[in-house]
Parts: structure tokens; C-alpha cells; sequence
């Protein structure tokens, strides 16, 4: 049977959850501070005193199941009201008290984690996160920040799988080099073709990927990089004030993520040493992946979902660095009167310009102006737009090759064939 653990504060005996803020078990409410080791130096000297408070409870909770057998909650021990969980849950917090509790035995055998990123971000730096987040969007709907949820920000530290391993092997390429000449009816454009060959290896170490199924895999991508310097040994106190599952999905079945992103890495690794050629197009690949390995860790997320407009549009937040993502709703309206105005603007500087230089405006001149005034107005929009959602799957690794290890070889520069291709000239009148 799993026991639930509460940690206490040893001075007023309030909850007391780890702080991203000081890197200490803080108490919310007296504001005393304890290192991870002070408090486990409390509790061994209270639990040899008979009798004594305990710094943290711990005891065995009602369980509660559902028609499938399967756990859907716990108790609280502080007010007894029903917490939500599963079987893969290992920290959870009461939605009426607000007491903390943690299921040490979620992370005992082959689901106890190497490695722990501590929170660094507190919830009120992850507050002022998403409201910097939201400022300054042109095309963000008026109502949506009325009466919104930041409050409802969630601290979670999320299962995830680093990957390690060794990457070898070659890309071909062809490439193109051109040579420009013309005569007195002719324009010549002679292309030379080369295959080219680019090979080396390097070493990947510490690739995320996000091991929970309730986890969006482009938002938990879009949160990178972690810095595993900061990684401590796994230990329940890090996660009192935070929700935490143990991981759903298996190593094997997280690896063709990791997998693509190195070979997508080792692919631009080997583009980026093609020099000197106006075009160049990949062929083929030849890349293995050896050494590999992986490490079971709990990272830290603040996280936040709200519905808009019969839409669901999610945050998150990176607990160590503070990196927000997110998307964001983009009023039609707004769409539109940027874009007029856009074009409206860019219409009458063009116009201006063309009088200026031209001393008078052709009927050429005002559709060469239209179109380009067209095209600035969508561009001017389309930026806006773009601010407002930078969440995207990531598909390389670059932040994880350990650069003394790249070794690239220029193998092979090799001239296949020339074609010339003629166009004739167009006769003056």
C-alpha cells in the first residue's frame, strides 16, 4: 500500500513546499526557511524522540478506485476532501485546502528517477512571465484578458527520458556550380554538377523527451534546454507544492524522437560543410546511431490551459530558466484593420516616393505601388501573427552535440557533368 508523506514546517507546523525562490523548503505562511539537508537532520533527531512532533507526517491513505478497479484519487488527510490522481501519480495537492501530499512509493523499483531539476522559478516570477508574455500582442482579442486564470498557473515536475548516443556516418549531396556569359543574340547559363560527400560523427548527450501522454510534445519541446549541471539526486522533498506523475510512456517508445533529432542534426551538420556552390540538394544518408542510452528525470514546468472562443490554448513556462511559450487567440477584426492600415501606410510612402523620383505617377507606377503595398501589409500581419504562438516540436538537437567531439571529413568533391542551357534575347523596339 502507497503512504502519503506531508511535509510540515518545523516552526509553525504550516505546509511547506520547496521555494523555486530561495532553493529552500519554504513555509508559506511564517516564512522560515530550510535547506533539503537541515530538514533531514530535523527529522532524524525527531524521529529518535519519543513522542515528538514530526517535521513531516507520513501514513497510509484511503484509496479511491473506480468501476475499472483502478485508482482515481486519495483523500486528504487534512480536510478529507477527494484529490485527484492515478496509479502514475506521485504528487498532488487537495483542491479545497491546498495541502500538499506526496506517494514516495510512485517513484520506488524501475520508476525512481536518476535525476531532478529542482524548481528555480517561483509561481509569482512565472505570473509575471505570462503577463509580459501577453503585452504588447496587436492582434490579441480585448475580452480574452478579462477575468482570465493566470492564478491558476500549475507547477509540474515532468517525467522525461535524456538521450545519450554516438552518431556516424555520411550524407551525399549535389551540387551546383553556375558560369554566366552572353553574345549578341544569346544569354548562357552553364551549370557544372558535382556529387559531393560529407562524413564524421559526433556525440550526443542529455536530448529531452517528455515521457507523459497528458503532455503536449511541442509545448514540453518548445520549453528547451534544461541545464543538467543543476540536476540533484531524486528526493520527495523537491516535489512538495507541486503536481508530479511517474512516466506512462517507455524509453523504447519515446527513442524515435530522439532518434530523428540526431540524424536531422548530423544532416545539417554535414550541409553546413558544403561550401561554394550556388545549389545544393541531399541525395542520401548512411547514419548510425550507437552507444546509446538514457536517463529517467523530473523536470520542473509551470503550466497553464484556458479555453477561448470554444478553443483550448496552452502555456508553459521552463522551471529552471523561466522561457515562456505559448499561443494566443488572434482577433479577425484586429487581423484586418492591421492590415489596411499596413497597406494604407506603406501605399502612401510608395506613392510619395515614385512622385519624388519619377517627378509624376504613370498608370504603371500606382499598380506597381498597389501590389507592393499589398504584399508589405501581409507581411506586416504576418509577423504579428507569428508572435502569437511559439510553440513548435523541435526536430534537431543542436544544444546536446558535445562540440569536442564533431569530426567532419570532406570526402568527396566530384565533378559529374555540365549542361548549358541557351535563351535568346529579347529585341529592343
Amino acid at each position: 500500500m502507497a503512504s502519503i508523506v506531508d511535509f510540515k514546517c518545523p516552526s509553525c507546523g504550516a505546509k511547506l513546499p520547496f521555494s523555486g525562490k530561495t532553493g529552500e523548503m519554504t513555509c508559506e505562511y511564517c516564512d522560515a526557511s530550510f535547506s533539503v539537508e537541515e530538514i533531514k537532520a530535523i527529522a532524524e533527531e525527531e524521529a529518535a524522540s519519543a513522542g515528538s512532533d514530526m517535521s513531516w507526517e507520513s501514513s497510509t491513505p484511503d484509496v479511491i478506485k473506480g468501476e475499472d478497479g483502478k485508482v482515481s484519487g486519495y483523500l486528504c488527510k487534512n480536510c478529507g476532501a477527494e484529490m485527484v490522481a492515478d496509479e502514475n501519480t506521485a504528487a498532488t495537492e487537495c483542491p479545497y485546502c491546498g495541502n500538499f501530499s506526496i506517494i514516495p512509493t510512485a517513484f520506488e523499483g524501475a520508476y525512481k528517477p536518476d535525476l531532478v531539476i529542482p524548481f528555480a522559478v517561483d509561481k509569482q516570477a512565472a505570473k509575471d512571465k505570462l503577463k509580459d508574455f501577453v503585452k504588447g500582442k496587436k492582434l490579441l482579442p480585448s475580452e480574452f484578458t478579462q477575468g482570465n486564470r493566470i492564478d491558476k498557473i500549475t507547477g509540474v515536475y515532468v517525467p522525461f527520458w535524456l538521450y545519450k548516443c554516438h552518431a556516424s556516418g555520411s550524407v551525399t549531396f549535389e551540387g551546383v556550380k553556375s558560369k554566366r556569359w552572353e553574345d549578341s543574340e544569346y544569354e548562357y547559363v552553364k551549370k557544372d554538377h558535382y556529387n559531393i560527400v560529407r562524413s564524421g560523427d559526433m556525440d550526443f548527450e542529455g536530448i529531452p523527451v517528455d515521457a507523459s501522454k497528458e503532455m503536449d510534445d511541442a509545448t514540453m519541446d518548445s520549453i528547451e534546454p534544461f541545464d543538467l549541471s543543476k540536476a540533484v539526486e531524486y528526493d520527495p522533498m523537491y516535489f512538495s507544492g507541486y503536481l508530479s506523475s511517474r512516466y506512462d510512456v517507455e524509453e523504447k517508445d519515446c527513442r524515435p524522437r530522439a532518434d530523428e533529432r540526431v540524424i536531422n542534426t548530423f544532416r545539417n551538420k554535414m550541409r553546413d560543410e558544403v561550401n561554394n556552390y550556388e545549389e545544393v540538394s541531399e541525395k542520401s544518408k548512411n547514419i548510425r546511431l550507437s552507444n546509446a542510452s538514457a536517463k529517467y528525470a523530473m523536470l520542473p514546468v509551470w503550466l497553464m490551459t484556458t479555453r477561448y472562443d470554444n478553443k483550448t490554448y496552452s502555456y508553459g513556462i521552463n522551471g529552471q530558466t523561466g522561457k515562456m511559450v505559448g499561443s494566443l487567440p488572434v482577433d479577425k477584426g484586429k487581423y484586418m484593420m492591421h492590415l489596411i492600415i499596413a497597406i494604407v501606410l506603406s501605399l502612401a510612402v510608395l506613392f510619395a516616393g515614385a512622385y519624388f523620383l519619377l517627378g509624376g505617377i504613370s498608370t504603371g507606377a500606382v499598380i506597381g505601388c498597389v501590389v507592393a503595398a499589398i504584399i508589405i501589409g501581409f507581411i506586416y500581419v504576418s509577423i504579428l501573427k507569428g508572435g502569437m504562438n511559439t510553440i513548435a516540436v523541435k526536430k534537431t538537437a543542436e544544444n546536446y552535440v558535445n562540440q569536442n567531439s564533431v569530426r567532419v571529413e570532406h570526402t568527396r568533391d566530384r565533378f559529374m557533368y555540365s549542361k548549358t542551357d541557351k535563351t535568346k534575347k529579347q529585341t529592343q523596339n
